[in-house]
């Protein structure tokens, strides 16, 4: 076993791989100022890395973690500082010590049989590990401007600075795709739409490729030199039964689990969106829409998708880049896993086309990014995987050893966490909306995926509100979609340089209402905003101003107006159609003089956001926006805002709202339930009793008041227990 296992990851990463060929990258990769990358190693920097790496990971062969550098850095500040001034002079003679890696093997599946069937962890030695970081996060500012805008992978933030790629997320690549499959299809015309495998990505990439894609960026040699000595020093041992086995030497690849790699794959695979991006522009690839500049190719780290015609010389033409790339990158594409889907095409005359790359053919929706893509709005049938993955997630066995409180915060933090990955981008039907609350509901009140009748306490919408406005801060998850949807119309209106941009995306007529609601128009030049649809005018848009003027006005002339035009020699006049009455001449000579008051600068206009304090947008704002007019809870910090256990607080807030199984409420329902009060036998049993007018608990009040040496009334006539401690 420990044979096959040395043999099986010494051909995926210790053995030479041979090139045939090479790509003129100078042809579309421009070189940068990349200058300021090989400067000196600062103790600062090297510091700032060490507090940049994640905590509680697992230990290298050498045993040493993160946390032991942050707690004893005044100790060992001076031996890092003399290893990186080595590193930075190149004198990586005896390197290898320091970046060694040990791979432990993770099943994939419970009936793991086959090397295939485990994932390989990357356990690497701590200093190594703090090289990388550093080289990561010198990389990391520069990385949006050396990386086209169809590639988004590896949004990942950390407390200091952005991302390996800042601005950009997988979500940006499904809208991508999403509406340029949506805009074929409304256009007629036959399509495919490809989605390709990059088989094992990390382990192939060829390092001479690597360094030429490098050095056309413009990196300089010292930087070229620390990657190649991370690179070419680095040796791994497989741990078997918890043996290390003997040293593998790398020879080709990124070792995954170095901060570095993903920023290094990035720039790589970069190359073939810039490959399809040419063939587009000398014309080996037909352009896939008549007037839209929609792009051929969407990368995520080594999830691609193709868009391309379905004629002969095209699929050829893909076949051959694809091709060429994997000769020259190591990064070929596994055929027999990847996948065509048809748009707008005769079946079986695509599929005789397509049969030449050796794919299958898939029908919409097909998965990307862990998210149906689909042509039309998902139905509740495409959606049921993400109902099925938050029913799994229910502790079926522990459920019974949580209280209502545990069972809250699960509820909070996983079962309401899990559908936010869709909701960012699709609007689920209402009937998968109702399963996800249904299974949410049933666990937080019986711990199960069902709960009905008596078990349910409060009604749901009350749950779902946020806990200044009487809830339980649950998500609802219509109003959570609605929030996180947001986004998409702020980023189009203030970052033009998203790949999406141009393409019209649509919106439902709740998320234009709750936008609109949203935002104002500061006006400067006038250049951007629209005359007729922003609210330019003193926070207020004309459709609030002269509605019945806004009626007269044509849908083209409200989309395509801007205030500079309109003011311009008033041209907005111009706009108006139709005939004219008493109240809209109104209307019009109100405006006309609201009108003359305004002034333009030589600043461009700017959207900002009402509900935060700097004007930008946010989900949490957008969240709470849609509560707006709600009545707050006047007992919420109380309850929630004390140091008391979470059980006894959420005690309390059923409490409040007598949502307590006393005697008064079972016998509304005809249930057993005794005539007094167990305690005192002298009142009927309520909640307001049991907590302020029983004797019992008058005693308790007055040992803790005594306790607390409170000098205040004892709790009696007062409504709730909320205004007798106002009034205490």
């Amino acid at each position: 076993m420990a044979a096959a296992t040395f043999e099986h990851f010494d051909s995926r990463i210790g053995t030479d791989m041979q090139r045939d060929c090479t790509i003129g990258l100078s042809q579309f990769i421009e070189p940068s100022n990349l200058e300021d990358l090989d400067a000196p190693f600062s103790e600062d920097e090297i510091w700032q890395a060490i507090k940049n790496m994640p905590s509680r990971k697992a230990p290298g062969p050498d045993g040493f973690t993160a946390e032991f550098l942050r707690s004893c850095r005044q100790i060992i500040k001076h031996d890092l500082r003399c290893v990186f001034n080595q590193i930075y002079a190149l004198r990586g003679r005896g390197f290898s010590c320091l970046n060694q890696a040990l791979i432990t093997l993770l099943p994939k599946r419970v009936e793991a049989t086959g090397l295939g069937d485990y994932r390989p962890i990357s356990l690497i030695h701590i200093v190594a590990k703090v090289l990388a970081k550093l080289l990561s996060l010198r990389l990391a500012p520069r990385l949006n401007n050396l990386v086209s805008n169809v590639q988004n992978a590896f949004m990942v933030v950390s407390n200091v600075q952005n991302a390996f790629i800042p601005r950009r997320s997988l979500h940006d690549n499904f809208i991508l795709v999403r509406q340029s499959a949506r805009l074929l299809h409304q256009l007629g015309a036959p399509r495919v739409l490809l989605k390709l495998d990059l088989a094992r990505a990390f382990d192939s990439v060829s390092w001479p490729f690597l360094f030429e894609v490098l050095r056309c960026h413009g990196f300089g040699n010292r930087f070229l030199g620390w990657i190649a000595l991370l690179l070419s020093s680095a040796n791994t041992k497989v741990l078997l039964n918890g043996n290390p086995g003997p040293a593998i030497w790398h020879r080709h690849g990124l070792r995954q689990g170095d901060p570095v790699s993903p920023q290094l794959f990035v720039l790589a695979v970069d190359t073939l969106g810039r490959l399809f991006h040419r063939a587009v522009k000398l014309r080996v690839m037909q352009q896939l829409h008549p007037r839209r500049a929609i792009p051929t190719i969407s990368l995520y780290a080594d999830d691609v998708i193709l868009l391309c015609h379905p004629s002969p010389d095209d699929i050829a033409a893909v076949k051959e880049i694809l091709q060429l790339f994997g000769r020259a990158s190591g990064l070929h594409v596994n055929f027999q896993k990847s996948a065509a889907a048809l748009i707008r095409c005769d079946t079986v005359d695509a599929a005789h086309v397509v049969a030449h790359l050796g794919c299958p053919i898939v029908e919409f929706p097909l998965t990307y990014l862990g998210i149906p893509l689909t042509l039309r709005r998902p139905t509740a049938a495409q959606l049921q995987p993400v109902v099925d993955k938050v029913a799994g997630k229910l502790p079926s066995r522990k459920a019974w050893l949580m209280n209502k409180a545990g069972r809250l915060a699960f509820a909070k933090a996983v079962l309401s966490a899990i559908p936010i990955h869709q909701l960012l981008v699709l609007a689920p039907p209402k009937k998968t909306i109702k399963l996800l609350e249904k299974i949410e509901r049933g666990f937080l009140w019986a711990g199960r995926t069902e709960a009905h009748g008596g078990n349910c306490h409060v009604n749901w919408r009350r749950v779902c509100r946020p806990i200044q406005f009487g809830g339980l801060g649950v998500h609802d998850l219509e109003r959570t979609g609605l929030a996180l949807r947001m986004r998409w119309q702020w980023l189009s209106l203030v970052d033009d340089g998203r790949a999406w941009s141009g393409l019209d995306l649509h919106f439902a007529p709740e998320e234009r209402a709750l936008f609109f609601a949203s935002t104002i128009m500061a006006i400067g030049n006038g250049q951007r905003a629209l005359f007729w649809e922003d609210r330019w005018i003193n926070g207020r848009a004309i459709r609030e101003i002269a509605p019945l003027l806004f009626d007269l006005i044509p849908k083209r002339r409200r989309k395509s107006r801007t205030v500079a035009d309109g003011l311009h020699a008033n041209q907005w006049a111009a706009d108006i159609h139709d005939m004219i009455g008493i109240p809209e001449i109104g209307e019009y000579l109100r405006l006309w003089h609201m009108l003359a008051e305004t002034a333009l600068t030589d600043a461009p206009d700017h959207i900002r956001w009402k509900w935060t304090a700097n004007g930008e947008y946010s989900a949490k704002s957008a969240y709470l926006a849609t509560f707006q007019g709600s009545a707050r809870c006047q007992a919420w910090k109380l309850t929630w805002k004390c140091s008391a256990p979470p059980r006894v607080r959420f005690f309390h807030w059923l409490a409040n709202l007598d949502r307590c199984w006393t005697a008064d409420r079972l016998a509304r329902r005809n249930l057993p339930h005794p005539q007094r009060c167990p305690l005192c036998d002298q009142a009927p049993e309520t909640i307001h009793h049991l907590l302020l007018e029983c004797p019992f608990s008058c005693e308790v009040w007055h040992e803790i008041l005594s306790w607390l040496r409170l000098s205040c009334p004892l709790p009696n006539n007062d409504a709730t227990l909320h205004d007798w401690w106002c009034s205490a």
